[in-house]
């Protein structure tokens, strides 16, 4: 039961760019490349409103490689690199 509980867990986290198509998120963290300081990435995404807490969709990925990624946060549609959406971890809002 316990291993059950677990795969459930981890189904739910993920990040931007392995979320599902059209389906509300919930922002959970941003990861942090460095522990000293936030680099410019990640102070842009924080600026453009990608903060915990905050509800996101992911629109459209782009056909080939995924990239760049569509995305509504705050009710901007917001395009994404590959790398940013890495940094962001969501899980799936209830």
């Amino acid at each position: 039961m316990d291993n059950q509980k677990i795969v459930w867990y981890t189904e739910l986290m993920m990040t931007i760019n392995q979320a599902p198509l059209l389906k509300r998120l919930v922002i959970t963290a941003i990861a942090k490349k460095n522990a000293e300081n936030i680099s410019d990435i990640e102070s842009r995404l924080m600026h453009l409103g990608f903060v915990d807490g905050a509800t996101i969709e992911v629109k459209m990925k782009a056909p080939l490689f995924k990239e760049p990624l569509l995305v509504e946060v705050r009710g901007r549609l917001i395009a994404l690199s590959k790398a940013e959406a890495e940094l962001v971890n969501v899980e799936v809002k209830a």
